[in-house]
């Protein structure tokens, strides 16, 4: 890791620190719409499932999460750009890892899957040592869909860039019993949700950290 590889420079160099110094702690930054940045129905702050999931694995966190937005579209939020047009600010926190959730508000399945070939090869380039963990649209469908356009283009261009890749759409996180986690407006998480949001996702933020 980047923070492990700098001490290990400093303690080549003589630098003199302290038996008894905290290790720095490892840096998440998520990338997304209003399923990670909360809503009126839950998961603002604390309650939100990148609040969760850093806390859960001891690490400080990075928000940049924009209701309506996506790999394609801004939504009328402030910042509320397109993902590509906030790639630049992922890279420059100079995150450990970066998890890049959505969209559900991106249509048209070849402009997305382009969109976000763009937005993922432009974190990886300037990020070489980070981790990065894409995450499909979440959908609040009470019945299984099975398969879902946008998932499938965003699903298509992790793989093409080899960077692993949860569907929540194939997996199913919100229906049958799980869809009492959504709210009252049939789209977003409650705060249950998000803390069941957090379940899933973190083994596999913690994975990418042991890999």
């Amino acid at each position: 890791m980047v923070l492990a590889s700098l001490l290990y420079a400093l303690v080549a160099a003589g630098a003199n620190i302290p038996a008894n110094a905290a290790a720095p702690r490892l840096s998440l930054f998520v990338l997304g719409d209003s399923i990670a940045g909360g809503s009126a129905q839950g998961g603002k702050g604390p309650h939100g499932w990148p609040s969760l999931v850093a806390r859960q694995l001891g690490m400080t966190l990075r928000l940049d999460a924009r209701g309506g937005t996506g790999y394609t579209t801004g939504g009328p939020q402030k910042g509320g750009r397109p993902y590509a047009q906030r790639v630049k600010q992922t890279i420059d926190a100079k995150p450990d890892v970066v998890v890049v959730e959505g969209s559900r508000n991106d249509a048209g399945p070849t402009k997305t899957r382009a969109a976000a070939v763009d937005s993922l090869r432009r974190l990886r380039a300037g990020l070489p040592r980070a981790r990065i963990l894409v995450i499909g649209p979440i959908y609040s469908h009470p019945r299984p869909i099975g398969s879902h356009p946008i998932d499938e283009a965003v699903s298509a261009a992790a793989k093409k860039l080899s960077m692993p890749y949860l569907s929540a759409v194939r997996r199913g996180w919100f229906t049958g019993s799980a869809h009492q986690f959504i709210g009252s407006d049939g789209v977003h998480p409650t705060n249950a949700g998000h803390a069941y949001l957090a379940q899933r996702i973190r083994p596999e933020v913690s994975r990418l950290l042991h890999k």
